[in-house]
C-alpha cells in the first residue's frame, strides 16, 4: 500500500498538477507529503509521532482534496494502465517499473480483450473501430479476407518494434492495427 501511495503521489505530480510540475513545484511537493510522513516513523514519543502523524495526513488529505495529489491502489493503476495501452507514451515510472516480482509493480499490460461497438471503412480495406472499453483503433493494412462488424469480440497485443496485432474472435489470422484515440 505504501508503494501505491508513494506512485499515487508521483502520478498526481506529474499529471495531476501540471504547471506546478512544470517548474519542480510538483515533484518536490509530493517529495515533500512523503518524506513528512516517513519522518513521523522516526519520532519515539507516542504523544509527538501522532501530533506528527495528523499533521502529515491533514497536508496529504489537503493536497487530494486540491487536486494537486492522486492516490491509486493496484486495481487503479490496472485500469488506468489498460486505458492508456496502445498509446506511445514516454516511460515516466508513473505505474511502476512493471517488474512483477514478489508483488513489486506491475507488469505492463501486453493485450487487451474488449467488444467492437463501431465499424467504419477507411478505405483501402482498414477500418476504424471503436471498441466497448472506449478506444478507437484503425487497422494499418488492407485485407480482402478481413470484415469486423459490431458486438464481435476482438483481441489487441503487442506485437514487435511497437506494433499491435488486431485479431477478431473465432480467427487465427490478425491485422497491424493503431490506436488512435
Amino acid at each position: 500500500m505504501r508503494g501505491a501511495l508513494i506512485l499515487g503521489i508521483t502520478l498526481a505530480a506529474v499529471a495531476g498538477a501540471p504547471a506546478a510540475a512544470q517548474d519542480g513545484r510538483g515533484e518536490a511537493r509530493a517529495d515533500g507529503l512523503a518524506g513528512a510522513l516517513a519522518a513521523c516513523r522516526a519520532i519515539g514519543g507516542d504523544t509527538e509521532r501522532l501530533a506528527c502523524f495528523d499533521k502529515a495526513a491533514a497536508a496529504l488529505l489537503t493536497a487530494k482534496d486540491d487536486g494537486q495529489v492522486v492516490i491509486l491502489d493496484r486495481e487503479g493503476m490496472r485500469r488506468a494502465k489498460r486505458r492508456v495501452f496502445g498509446f506511445q507514451l514516454p516511460r515516466l515510472g508513473l505505474f511502476g517499473d512493471g517488474k512483477d516480482d514478489e508483488g513489486k509493480g506491475e507488469p505492463e499490460v501486453k493485450e487487451i480483450d474488449s467488444t467492437i461497438t463501431r465499424v467504419v471503412s477507411a478505405g483501402g480495406g482498414t477500418y476504424i473501430l471503436g471498441l466497448a472499453d472506449g478506444s478507437t483503433w484503425q487497422t494499418t493494412e488492407g485485407r480482402t479476407n478481413f470484415v469486423p462488424r459490431r458486438d464481435e469480440a476482438v483481441k489487441i497485443e503487442v506485437g514487435i518494434l511497437g506494433s499491435y496485432n488486431l485479431k477478431v474472435a473465432g480467427s487465427n489470422r490478425s491485422v497491424k492495427a493503431k490506436r488512435v484515440r
